[in-house]
């Protein structure tokens, strides 16, 4: 199981152009107001990427792309850009657990991501480096910790109070469990992991059903701090399309309450927010296996009633045209 966080888990990986599901002339020309369950069955598409920051080149080439949007596992873009769409477009997040979430979740942004991959240990890949999951550290990975349900409960409602029809997207499952169990799996061994070097479980199989158990108990304003998500989100890295596939058909399956908005649950979407193809290396993709890999996989998503955004996991900011723009 391949997963990133923010910086490259696929050496040499620079394909950053996606499939997108919405022609030119659909563009949403922003993210304001926007309701990600019309989007089920379509589709809004955007690139995961920090190769943007400080590059305003590479910004007005994103820009001229007119995809849906963009997001660096950072609140703000790391820059002052010529062009609008550079925040028109952004969906910030909350990294992980932090006593400054609730200052930082203050955003006129349409939509907040909740914690990157607090499912996975993802230490730095070298001294210095930055850490790519925030299950690296333990007050995040105990997802059945009171104090995280708290910190999630804070920066919720610090960013409702800013923005009450702003929309909250779920933390973001790497999900590394085999099976395709969609973070439904075991938790109680999670809730006990130091997450040190020395100690600590590669991941959590359960983390996100744990996570449900522990802030639905919570009150965010008109709903609990469970459903007042608007989308789930997770992760897949995989050699195949099928492999994928399978992945979201689990999610499909085994979230089936949240998605269908029954047995009390608010109804939810799925965004797929990180995806690629392990093992590609080539941008120029000479022998089409990972634009077929791109279309199998979008025309899934597009068809399914469940599934409202994905974002393509890029790390050049220099290939964004590596596609043809009939894939679009």
């Amino acid at each position: 199981m391949f997963s990133c966080g923010g910086s490259p888990c696929l050496v040499g990986m620079k394909l950053s152009f996606f499939i997108a599901a919405l022609p030119a002339s659909a563009s949403i020309g922003g993210l304001r107001g926007v309701d990600t369950e019309g989007y089920a069955g379509r589709g809004m598409c955007g690139i995961a990427t920090n190769m943007l920051d400080f590059n305003d080149a590479g910004m007005r080439t994103y820009c001229r792309m007119k995809l849906d949007f963009w997001w660096n596992w950072a609140t703000v873009p790391t820059n002052i850009y010529s062009e609008s769409c550079a925040w028109e477009t952004f969906v910030p997040m909350i990294w992980g657990s932090d006593p400054t979430n609730e200052k930082m979740a203050k955003s006129g942004a349409a939509m907040l991501m909740g914690y990157n991959e607090p499912d996975l240990w993802g230490p730095p890949l070298m001294p210095g480096g930055d850490y790519l999951a925030s299950g690296s550290f333990a007050p995040t990975f105990q997802c059945g910790n009171p104090a995280l349900a708290k910190d999630w409960q804070t920066f919720v409602m610090s960013y409702k109070a800013t923005n009450p029809t702003g929309q909250i997207i779920s933390p973001s499952m790497a999900d590394a469990e085999p099976g395709d169990i969609a973070s439904t799996g075991e938790s109680a061994s999670c809730n006990a992991s130091p997450q040190t070097p020395q100690q600590h479980m590669p991941w959590c199989p359960g983390w996100l059903k744990c996570f449900r158990d522990s802030v639905i108990q919570l009150d965010c304003g008109e709903t609990n701090c469970w459903d007042v998500i608007d989308v789930l989100q997770f992760h897949a890295y995989a050699y195949t399309a099928e492999e994928v596939i399978s992945k979201i058909r689990g999610w499909e399956r085994l979230w089936a309450d949240d998605l269908n908005g029954r047995n009390g649950r608010k109804k939810k979407t799925l965004w797929m927010t990180e995806f690629a193809r392990a093992g590609a290396v080539d941008s120029q993709d000479a022998d089409g296996k990972t634009r077929a890999f791109m279309k199998d996989i979008v025309e899934y998503m597009r068809e399914s009633p469940f599934v409202s955004g994905w974002s393509w996991f890029s790390q050049d900011h220099k290939t964004f045209m590596s596609f043809p723009p009939r894939l679009c």
